[in-house]
Formats: C-alpha cells, structure tokens, sequence
C-alpha cells in the first residue's frame, strides 16, 4: 500500500472516529481530505466510502441537501467500486436516513428498499447490516409496520452479538428502545435508551 493510499485509509477511519466522538468539525476536515486523496487515486471503494462517511455526518449536522449530493455522488463512484455491494448497501442507509430526516418517508422506504434488496443479493455483511438495520426499524414505525421493525430490530441484535462491538450494541439497543416507545412502553423504552448510552460510551 503506497503512503497516499495510506493516509487515504487512515484519515477516512479517523473521520470516523471523530464523528462517533461529537467532533464534527474535525472529522469533516480529514474525511474531505480522505476523499480527495481517494479520487486523485482512482480507488473507487476509498472514494464511496468516504463519500458516504461525510454524507453521513453532515445529514447529522442538518446539511441534508449537501448531504444528499455527496450520497449521490457515491453511488455513481460505486458503480466503479471493487467492492461495489458493500459501498452501495451503506449508501443506501445512508440516504434513507438522509430522506427521514428530510421528512420524505416515500423516498426514505425507496432507499431502504434498495439497501435490504443489495444486502440480500450480494450476501450478509454483519458491518452494512449495522447500517442498514437501524435506519430500517425508523422507516417501518413510521409506515406503522412494528411487525418488521421487530425483525429488523431482531436482525441488528443478532449482528451486534456476533460481531461484539459496543457500538452496534448500543445502537441495537437503541433501536430497541425506539420500538418500545413506538409501543407505548415508556418504561422499557427508557430502559434500553440508558443502556445505549452506557454503550457508547464505553
């Protein structure tokens, strides 16, 4: 691995890190200079990932528009990608989350349709399962469909616990709580959102 390549891949982690960290600021600097070493490198994973990283972040900061164009910008990118699937399958996440926010629910469950179709198709990855999951549980309460939030909730727990990352232990039980509040069941619900808290914080 040649040193751009190698900065390319750290700065895209530590963006991140940064992000999961609250500092927004910092990782949209070096995730937008991971993309812009990614794309002068012509890899096409790097650059899809790193786009959907900085379309992640700055859906979370409330730039949705921005956000959307980088988000589509990626899935052109990862139509080149090696790793196509995988790149596709976060994107996808990433842009249903993008359009509930927006409030969209149409082209939320559009996109969360894309991403559960890709993941089938291609094979599970545990880590766009962690993506796509969350996301998934927030459209079908919205749509009043609690029967497949459960499965998605379910399908996240699963991956959490296979793979014993904090992090998606946190957001499974996240999710969880989201259901239950969803439900009327206050007191579990505040339960699980503790118990994410703990988690992220760990």
């Amino acid at each position: 691995m040649g040193a751009p390549r190698a900065i390319a891949l750290c700065q895209c982690f530590n963006g991140a890190l940064e992000f999961q960290a609250g500092h927004w600021t910092e990782s949209e600097t070096v995730l937008r200079e991971s993309l812009r070493l990614y794309h002068e490198l012509g890899a096409a994973s790097g650059e899809a990932l790193a786009l959907q990283r900085l379309g992640t972040l700055l859906t979370a900061r409330d730039r949705l528009n921005e956000a959307m164009a980088l988000l589509e910008e990626g899935v052109i990118v990862a139509g080149r990608a090696s790793m196509r699937a995988h790149c596709l399958t976060r994107l996808y996440a990433s842009m249903t989350r993008n359009r509930l926010m927006a409030g969209e629910i149409e082209a939320a469950a559009h996109y969360l349709a894309l991403g559960l179709s890709m993941s089938e198709r291609h094979g599970h990855c545990a880590t766009c399962h962690a993506l796509l999951y969350p996301v998934a549980v927030s459209v079908q309460l919205t749509q009043g469909n609690f029967a497949q939030a459960e499965d998605s909730c379910q399908r996240l727990e699963k991956a959490a616990q296979e793979y014993q990352s904090q992090a998606w232990l946190a957001m499974a039980r996240q999710a969880r709580g989201e259901l239950a509040a969803a439900q009327g069941d206050f007191e579990s619900a505040m339960i699980c959102y503790d118990q994410a808290s703990q988690a992220f914080k760990a």
